[in-house]
């Protein structure tokens, strides 16, 4: 039987969490194991810059807490918009389409935030880490394609303006002007910082290994966040398919 790029897509948007903590645990595993003794690339690009060798480690674990700022707030401010009911499914939600805020910015800021994180956190890991948002910018585009189709078929002119508007993943077409106009539906809610803020302890977290050069201690800080993260999206999404595969048993039945 042939299966489809639509089929493919489609099982890789249902099962993204699982995907992208695959891609992140295997580079993570290369990068602790075959590839241990090599050099931080956020301590190399401090090498470039004149720094000593102790000052490379510090600005490595300094500028991956910065990138965890604009990952943090941006992920928040899109999840007040997007609302956790709807970004925590694992079916896509095309009921309507979300142009506020931080989507006049990209279609899709929530996974905009996650590459500038996963930059972040490359930085502190071997050269071979750099393959981590790579590879999660492949993923994501797979299922952006998927989740865009979807709400093409239930909006065509909508979206189609829309994505005609606003770019895909980086503010390239973002001039001034949008900024400002997004700027002024900033908001974040409890729901937005409840079910967003899984790069939120990693700030404290880096400063912390900035002072001792042990990422341990900033993934002992930072990875509880992630783990109620996840908790939270598996609940919400395994909640939501028991309550739509009744209500599709009742469709097919009529």
């Amino acid at each position: 039987m042939k299966i489809s790029l639509e089929t493919i897509r489609q099982k890789e948007f249902e099962l993204r969490i699982f995907v992208s903590f695959t891609i992140v645990l295997v580079i993570c595993a290369l990068s602790f194991t075959v590839f241990r003794q090599s050099p931080l690339s956020g301590a190399q690009m401090g090498r470039l810059i004149g720094l000593s060798a102790s000052q490379e480690v510090t600005f490595a674990y300094l500028v991956a807490a910065l990138f965890m700022i604009p990952a943090s707030l941006l992920r928040m401010w899109a999840g007040s918009f997007l609302t956790s009911r709807r970004m925590m499914r694992f079916a896509v939600q095309n009921d309507g389409l979300v142009t506020g805020g931080p989507y006049r910015l990209v279609r899709n800021p929530i996974y905009l935030a996650d590459l500038i994180a996963f930059v972040g956190f490359a930085l502190v890991l071997p050269p071979v880490g750099l393959l981590m948002p790579l590879l999660l910018l492949v993923h994501y585009e797979q299922i952006i394609r998927y989740e865009e189709a979807a709400l093409r078929r239930r909006h065509p002119r909508a979206f189609a303006d829309y994505a005609h508007r606003v770019p895909r993943l980086l503010p390239v077409r973002a001039v001034r002007w949008r900024f400002r106009e997004a700027g002024k539906e900033w908001v974040i809610n409890r729901d937005g910082w409840v079910h967003n803020a899984l790069y939120l302890l990693f700030i404290p977290g880096f400063l912390w290994s900035a002072h001792t050069h042990r990422l341990i201690h900033a993934l002992g800080v930072g990875l509880p966040a992630v783990v109620l993260w996840t908790y939270l999206h598996m609940r919400i999404g395994l909640q939501a398919e028991q309550k739509r595969l009744p209500a599709k048993g009742k469709e097919e039945l009529v």
